[in-house]
């Protein structure tokens, strides 16, 4: 006698399972969270570095030797991090988004890569467009996240991807469009003004990617 309806995919995996299991999968993936954080806070600390140099210019050798290895490092470990979310099972449906955040990672360390050595080689339409392309990628890993919460059955946790994709529009891309008209020069800004809009983008971020991230731990 057949049985009626559709037989279960067994290699289908659901959220809670995938939680339940803390498969080799689930360890990667917290890895790259993990990895990702680690990154933009380096990423962040290297920021406040180039504004110190604004106020002052003590420490200079040693400050024009650190900030380079922060900021390169960052974006490595991010770059390692997005790689290492991959291992999200299919049924998330998110995998693609990774690929526009690894694409924004990497044009963070191509920016980087010239702007510590020499930014006079990069022509700033260029630059404005990595630097798109960087924070672009930001929001994709957010809603990477968004995705993967409603996946684990979380939903209560996307409230604050909300704010953080809203944070991070606001404070980053609010100052690339500030960049923008000034190098159209539209309007006189400053470049202070600039990094005082763009700097607590870069300090929320990783602190909502570090809530965020607490939701994926193996379910007990």
């Amino acid at each position: 006698m057949r049985e009626s309806g559709t037989t279960p995919d067994p290699e289908r995996i659901s959220g809670h399972q995938w939680l339940r299991e803390d498969s080799r999968s689930l360890q990667q993936t917290r890895r790259g969270l993990n990895l990702f954080l680690y990154g933009i806070v380096l990423v962040f600390f290297a920021l406040l570095g180039v504004l110190y140099f604004r106020f002052t210019t003590d420490l200079l050798s040693v400050m024009m030797t650190l900030l380079p290895i922060l900021s390169m490092t960052g974006n490595l470990l991010m770059l390692a991090g997005a790689i290492y979310c991959r291992a999200v099972p299919a049924e998330a449906d998110c995998r693609n988004l990774l690929w526009g955040v690894i694409a924004g990672v990497c044009a963070n360390i191509i920016f980087s890569g010239f702007m510590y050595s020499d930014p006079s080689l990069m022509p700033m339409p260029v630059a404005l467009l990595l630097k798109l392309v960087g924070y672009t990628g930001l929001i994709l890993f957010a809603l990477f996240q968004r995705r993967l919460l409603l996946y684990v059955d979380r939903p209560d946790q996307t409230g604050k991807v909300t704010i953080l994709v809203l944070t991070t529009a606001l404070f980053l891309l609010g100052s690339w469009g500030m960049e923008v008209v000034a190098y159209l020069e539209l309007m006189e800004i400053a470049s202070i003004t600039i990094y005082a809009v763009m700097l607590p983008g870069f300090f929320t971020y990783p602190c909502f990617l570090g809530s965020l991230k607490k939701a994926f731990v193996p379910a007990g």
